[in-house]
């Protein structure tokens, strides 16, 4: 079994170790290599892998995955091959290691606080590239959370992180396991490590943390969605909200300057610009629909056909909204028919006293269909030359 340093120093980036066990890996031109110690955290818990490299006589190879057996040993996926018994060396990838020891600390801070004010249950943690996620189970079995909730759970946590209280991380004996006040009770039943924080937070966990929480640095919620019956709260702690936070000013000082605003009225500023860019629109489909009316108007036909005026017309691609209220316009008109494309769009439509069934009459020449008075669908511009040769002939 594979002696695990960081239980006892989430802080030892390099270390001394042997080499136990060298095994080819599936994948050629990769090993797996089991040490007699090992600084290096497995995938468990939601957490990830720390990744690194293990330098040894000749040579060096990166660790690219680390996994734990059942039987508790700890295997390194490395790309070179390490020779069997080597007196070895393992350097961890510090920020990667700083960056899960922040969404770490900070999960049981948001879980902590979850419980504490809310009376929710969390269920598993998935540390993500960008994010990280805590599903949680309400006692009401909503799967929402009101702002109000959000703003309460982020106070708490962060003023509980400006404390800077230590964190501590031990094994206790079954004496002293039951006699604290854990938040949920342990997963397992051997060798169970307690993970507490200040006097506000107690659990059993493996995984790293910082060694106080104002080492987490931040904690900022960035989603809540309902999650399998669950609320699913997602997350960035320390460098993450950092970054997440420089990138929203960037963004929010860039649009403030195009919109000629201060950052805090930028709210009010867009809802303003949306109003205006709505009338727009709206002033821009009426004309747009006029011009589309004029267009069918100049292609109205008085050949006979039971009395029916036929407009058979193709448009460039234009705005779909216009295009329908120009059709129903048209068509509100009686003794009309219309066979339209715009943009590889059909629709063929009549007034109310035709008798016309254009639902048969679009599926023989396109792709479509719809009711005996209005349909639509897609084709070609010459369906419209075709759907109305078959009207001149079947409907004079």
């Amino acid at each position: 079994m594979t002696e695990r340093l960081y239980y006892d120093d989430a802080y030892l980036w390099s270390f001394p170790a042997a080499v136990t066990a060298v095994f080819p890996a599936k994948k050629p031109g990769q090993w797996l290599v089991s040490l007699d110690r090992s600084a290096f955290y497995p995938t468990s818990g939601g957490q990830p892998f720390d990744t690194g490299r293990i330098l040894f006589p000749g040579g060096e190879a990166r660790v690219l995955d680390v996994e734990a057996d059942p039987s508790g040993e700890v295997w390194h996926l490395v790309d070179r091959e390490i020779p069997a018994g080597a007196e070895v060396r393992g350097e961890i990838d510090v920020l990667r290691r700083l960056d899960h020891m922040e969404q770490h600390g900070g999960e049981h801070m948001l879980a902590g606080a979850v419980w504490e004010k809310l009376g929710g249950t969390t269920i598993g943690l998935h540390l993500g590239a960008e994010d990280s996620t805590i599903d949680v189970t309400l006692p009401d079995e909503r799967t929402h959370l009101t702002e109000e909730e959000i703003t309460l759970l982020e106070d708490t946590v962060n003023d509980r992180i400006r404390l800077d209280a230590p964190i501590r991380c031990w094994f206790p004996d079954e004496e002293e396991l039951a006699s604290l006040p854990l938040r949920k009770k342990p997963t397992v039943t051997e060798h169970v490590r307690i993970v507490a924080m200040g006097d506000f937070e107690m659990v059993a966990c493996g995984g790293t943390h910082p060694a106080s929480t104002g080492r987490i640095g931040l904690v900022k919620i960035t989603g809540v969605v309902p999650a399998r019956g669950k609320v699913r709260i997602a997350f960035v702690c320390g460098g993450r909200a950092v970054r997440m936070f420089q990138r929203y000013m960037r963004a929010a000082d860039k649009t403030g300057a195009a919109l000629s605003c201060p950052v805090e009225k930028l709210s009010r500023a867009a809802s303003e610009l949306n109003s205006r860019l709505a009338e727009a629109e709206r002033k821009a489909r009426r004309f747009e629909t006029q011009e589309i009316l004029s267009r069918i108007r100049e292609a109205e036909s008085t050949a006979d056909l039971r009395g029916v005026t036929l407009a058979a017309v193709n448009l460039e691609e234009m705005d779909t909204k216009a295009v329908a209220a120009a059709v129903s316009a048209y068509i509100e008109e009686p003794g009309k028919a219309l066979l339209l494309e715009s943009g590889g769009k059909l629709t063929f439509a009549r007034s109310a006293d035709v008798r016309i069934d254009m639902n048969e009459l679009i599926r023989r020449v396109g792709r479509g269909g719809g009711r005996p008075d209005m349909a639509g669908g897609a084709g070609i511009p010459e369906c419209v030359g075709v759907a109305r040769k078959i009207l001149m002939t079947e409907y004079r």
